[in-house]
């Protein structure tokens, strides 16, 4: 399957998806050549954003990869689910080295513990405000359950309220009690979100890998696939490191600071996509798994996979104002990670993203 996600009516660069054995990619001049089942499709690069591969079974010339990296488009090798195991990048980027600096002295002082206060409080005020959403769509037709909502949604502000009440000279010392409230927080957001989804996703709770119900698979291939990469794109752009982060724990590998960066935008551009998809109907629970195929691990119909990272990519172009500032989702996840510059190297006071409700 070879998906390409338009947007350049909004000045954005295209999103080309590889999801299918035997897809080529090659290059011809200044464009991409994908060949797949017969077929060829030109693509002009300068048009070009990312490529995103979920199949083990594409093939790539080293001409394309070149013409890739030519152009900063980022190159993304993923697994079925949607979580990236390379990232092909420039050997170059823009940054201050400063920056960089200046990130990982903040680890042990208090703009450490600062910043991973924020990226959890960011993430308490957005389920809080998805919760109100939902419960004042359902005033009318389910009063009960729209009261249940927005008092979860209340029992969430009032954990943030004690999120920014929290101090501690560095974050290995404060991380803790930050994270205990998080999951407070949690717990309460996914219990009210499997009161409002179909019975027959058989949706118990929050799973990250190895999830085998629908809605877990959903949420993964999101946050993996669509939002992850755009993340990781911010973050290393702007000149950080992305493995140097502060909410999440340090271990080898691990993309701390694009982890962090994500959890103010889960909420707003896949859980409220994947509820929005499913409450409507749009997409319906009988019809979105597939038996793993010869691949191995799939668990998505390839036909779902396609309107989900469509309904993601539409999300993220979705025009919101923050803090004054008007902008796509995807433009204020790039100015939330120059956010983070400013307050390390200006002090510049952090504020996380959210949008109301």
């Amino acid at each position: 399957m070879l998906f390409i996600a338009d947007q350049a009516s909004r000045g954005e660069g295209l999103k080309i998806f590889l999801d299918d054995f035997g897809i080529f990619l090659g290059r011809k001049r200044n464009r991409f050549v994908v060949k797949s089942r017969g077929e060829a499709k030109e693509i002009v690069a300068d048009e070009v954003d990312s490529i995103i591969c979920l199949s083990s079974g594409v093939s790539f010339s080293a001409s394309a990869l070149d013409l890739a990296v030519q152009k900063n488009i980022q190159v993304i090798l993923a697994h079925h689910s949607g979580w990236p195991y390379a990232i092909l990048m420039p050997a170059s980027i823009t940054g201050s080295v400063r920056a960089r600096r200046e990130q990982f002295k903040a680890y042990n002082d208090e703009r450490g513990f600062a910043l991973a206060k924020g990226f959890v409080s960011g993430k308490l005020l957005n389920q809080s405000n998805i919760l109100k959403l939902m419960a004042k769509n359902r005033r009318q037709t389910d009063p009960r359950l729209a009261e249940e909502l927005y008092e979860s949604g209340i029992l969430i502000e009032d954990l943030r309220r004690g999120v920014e009440e929290l101090e501690a000279p560095n974050v290995d010392e404060g991380r803790q009690p930050l994270m205990n409230l998080e999951a407070e927080g949690a717990r309460a957001y996914w219990g009210c979100l499997r009161m409002v989804l179909p019975q027959e996703l058989g949706f118990e709770g929050r799973e990250t890998r190895g999830a085998r119900d629908p809605f877990n698979a959903m949420l993964n291939l999101g946050y993996q696939a669509a939002l992850f990469p755009e993340v990781w794109k911010a973050v290393t752009y702007t000149g950080l490191d992305p493995y140097a982060g502060y909410l999440h724990a340090d271990r080898p590998g691990k993309p701390s600071l694009v982890l962090d960066i994500m959890e103010e935008f889960r909420q707003q551009v896949v859980d409220r996509t994947l509820i929005g998809l499913l409450t409507k109907g749009t997409i319906r629970a009988g019809d979105l798994m597939a038996e793993d195929d010869a691949e191995g691990g799939r668990k998505l119909k390839r036909e779902v996979v396609r309107e989900l990272l469509k309904s993601f990519q539409e999300r993220l172009e979705a025009e919101a104002i923050f803090k004054g500032e008007k902008s796509t989702i995807r433009g204020f996840i790039h100015i939330q990670a120059r956010r983070v510059i400013r307050y390390l190297l200006e002090g510049e006071g952090y504020t996380p993203f959210h949008l109301g409700w």
